[in-house]
């Protein structure tokens, strides 16, 4: 049986103050992360937790790093929510005081979480 994880994300737009007149808006971030790392669903890794990440924005509106802020306590899960979010993040870009797009801050989490099991169906005594 495959487990299902449940994931949830929560972003807080921060700009550097200096570089921008507004803050990156994200597209979709729901759509970033959709499941529960391939590696730990098929191998049992069982971890859970919430990861603080940031990352910073191109004026192209997509993100040229990621950084942990605070760690969910497992290292492949830290890892792998900075891969998809670098991956399949995109941004309408921060923008200055004259509205040209510059680089951005974005900061949110990840809670990565094993949702309890379905319980077990109970075969008819015979």
């Amino acid at each position: 049986m495959i487990a299902r994880f449940a994931i949830a994300m929560l972003g807080l737009g921060l700009s550097a103050p200096a570089l921008a007149g507004s803050d990156p808006v994200p597209l979709a971030p729901e759509r970033w992360v959709s499941s529960y790392w391939p590696h730990c669903l098929y191998h049992g890794c069982g971890g859970e937790g919430t990861v603080r990440f940031a990352v910073t924005v191109s004026p192209q509106g997509r993100i040229t790093a990621c950084t942990i802020l605070e760690s969910s306590g497992d290292s492949h899960l830290d890892r792998e929510a900075c891969e998809l979010v670098t991956r399949r993040g995109r941004f309408n870009p921060a923008r200055d005081d004259d509205g040209e797009p510059v680089e951005g801050r974005w900061e949110s989490r990840i809670t990565w979480k094993v949702p309890d099991a379905p319980p077990e169906s109970e075969s008819p005594a015979g």
